[in-house]
């Protein structure tokens, strides 16, 4: 049985790097957004990765510096502390990732299955996604969604692109043939 039977208010989204895996969980942030799009999302995430998602539509970038250590994650609580989400969703394996969830208020706080939770993140959890049986990582990442309540669907990216990312691409393409 899926947590969630209709819409959550608002969701909180914690996946700080690394790039390839912030890909792949933009997929999955975008799929409760198609199914959801009433629910506020806002998204923890690392400092370089925040700027490859800055502009993502309809999410509220928080963002972590890990070279700041502590004072980076007491910020973050800062920002957030006046918020209670209906659902934290735990996408991060890290201790320091787990630590950082402590001061993140919400009612639910998914995290993986415990077989496959390392470094303690079953700890800071209170639900779990069942046990997958892909190794690739955005298998895990829909296994989150879909225990949420959002049905599954092929993946689809839609990263933001300012006019300056474009105008770089055609100045550095020009008329070259792309293959």
């Amino acid at each position: 049985m899926p947590l969630f039977t209709h819409a959550p208010r608002s969701l909180c989204f914690l996946r700080l790097s690394a790039i390839g895996d912030v890909c792949h969980a933009v997929a999955a942030i975008q799929a409760v957004q198609r199914h959801w799009p009433q629910t506020q999302i806002t998204w923890v995430v690392g400092k370089v990765e925040a700027q490859l998602l800055a502009g993502l539509e309809g999410v509220e970038l928080v963002v972590f510096d890990k070279k700041a250590g502590l004072a980076g994650m007491r910020q973050v609580w800062r920002q957030l502390r006046d918020r209670r989400f209906d659902a934290l969703v735990h996408m991060q394996l890290a201790l320091r990732a787990s630590l950082l969830t402590v001061g993140i208020g919400a009612r639910h706080r998914v995290g993986f299955h415990r077989h496959r939770a390392k470094e303690g993140q079953w700890l800071f959890t209170n639900k779990r996604i069942p046990d997958t049986q892909s190794c690739h990582v955005l298998d895990s990442f829909f296994a989150f969604t879909q225990y949420l309540g959002v049905p599954v669907n092929p993946p689809q990216w839609q990263l933001p692109l300012s006019k300056n990312d474009h105008a770089f691409a055609e100045k550095q393409l020009g008329d070259k043939p792309l293959l």
